[in-house]
């Protein structure tokens, strides 16, 4: 029912737009997660980014995310870096424990001059009581990432993630935590 779910999710997303902007892998020894990162156009606000992704851990711990991202460089008064904010909503089967969430986040993303194609990023999500739902309380994934373009389509990186989701009848449950390798496609 929960990958039904997901796939349905991710073909309304993919449904949005004629050609994707970009598709996101990146493995580790007992994960894959993948994302689909859709450009909804620049505005006044920055570059928005829609994204539908799932992260498989294994068949007790899957998590689905559909969000949107705001992200522009900072100006001339810090060259190389760049910020943004988004929302996601997430679904979630942790250690047999069913979750949804919304969550508010962002990421700081920073390219030592004069060499843009290499880039340090850092992004944090949380979302409290008042909107995570199901068995759980509360939800944070934390992340740190350094990476580098190869050609202008394409990205490699090295990252760490932490996924944690609290409850209250048991203990938190942390779902990802740990280094992972990834590449970023672009088209």
């Amino acid at each position: 029912m929960f990958l039904r779910r997901i796939f349905a999710l991710s073909l309304l997303t993919a449904s949005t737009t004629a050609m994707a902007d970009a598709v996101d892998v990146n493995l580790r020894d007992n994960s894959a997660q993948l994302q689909y990162i859709a450009s909804m156009g620049r505005d006044t606000l920055g570059k928005a980014e829609m994204h539908a992704g799932i992260l498989y851990v294994d068949k007790r711990n899957l998590l689905g995310d559909l969000g949107i991202t705001v992200k522009d460089d900072v100006g001339r008064n810090a060259p190389g870096l760049s910020v943004g904010v988004g929302i996601k909503g997430l679904t979630a089967k942790a250690k047999s424990n069913n979750a949804a969430a919304l969550a508010l986040g962002g990421m700081v993303r920073y390219s030592p001059l004069p060499d843009r194609r290499f880039g340090i990023i850092a992004q944090l999500y949380y979302s409290p009581n008042i909107v995570t739902f199901g068995d759980a309380d509360r939800y944070t994934e934390t992340g740190a990432r350094l990476e580098y373009e190869i050609i202008p389509q394409a990205a490699v990186y090295l990252g760490y993630r932490r996924i944690n989701f609290g409850f209250e009848s048991i203990s938190d449950v942390i779902l990802e935590e740990g280094v992972h390798l990834g590449v970023r496609i672009m088209f």
